[in-house]
């Protein structure tokens, strides 16, 4: 099976969290999914560093178009193990793990997941509050780019480049300790 990685899973060194064995940057196939585009909307409850409030982080998600060709959005393959799978479906606890049915120029029998969120409650629009794109994950964005072609990093930053919320600076953890535990410190312990 495959995931299809469209936000911190295109970065090799986020990914590895969620890996015993050792991920090579060949590992990670860069593809079109057709059907999807990425939104700032997906909420996950933070905190910044120097702040004891939780806040809500706005992260990138996927949401669906009407048809498979009314949008497409760039991302990457990572084939997995099952039991990847479980660690990655832990990682991404607040996310709903859907089958993409239609990827341009790769073709496999295997299935392709991906996480998206699509509990309406998770989902941030123009009223919520209290909402902000933290920068060190657009860094982290950024920064698991640079080992890609320029077509891809430039097609990948233009798809998600409007941000709908204030970003703000500052470390920060999930407040879910379960979640931050796979997204920050990964399965090292495991």
């Amino acid at each position: 099976m495959y995931i299809f990685g469209y936000g911190s899973l295109v970065n090799i060194k986020s990914a590895q969290k969620s890996f015993k064995r050792e991920l090579q940057q060949e590992d990670f196939i860069p593809v079109l999914v057709n059907g999807y585009k990425k939104v700032w909307n997906a909420i996950e409850y933070i905190i910044f560093e120097k702040e004891e409030k939780i806040t809500n982080g706005i992260f990138l998600n996927l949401e669906k178009g009407s048809t498979l060709s009314t949008c497409s959005t760039c991302g990457t393959l990572l084939k997995i193990t099952q039991e990847e799978f479980n660690f990655l479906k832990l990682r991404e606890k607040n996310y709903s793990c859907i089958e993409i049915e239609s990827i341009s120029g790769f073709e496999t029998n295997e299935k392709i997941y991906t996480f998206m969120t699509t509990n309406k409650e998770k989902l941030a629009n123009k009223h919520s509050e209290n909402c902000f794109i933290p920068k060190n994950y657009i860094k982290l964005l950024e920064d698991g780019l640079k080992p890609y072609s320029n077509e891809f990093k430039e097609e990948f930053i233009k798809s998600y480049s409007s941000f709908p919320f204030p970003t703000k600076e500052g470390t920060y953890i999930f407040s879910d300790p379960i979640q931050n535990k796979f997204a920050k410190d990964g399965i090292k312990d495991e």
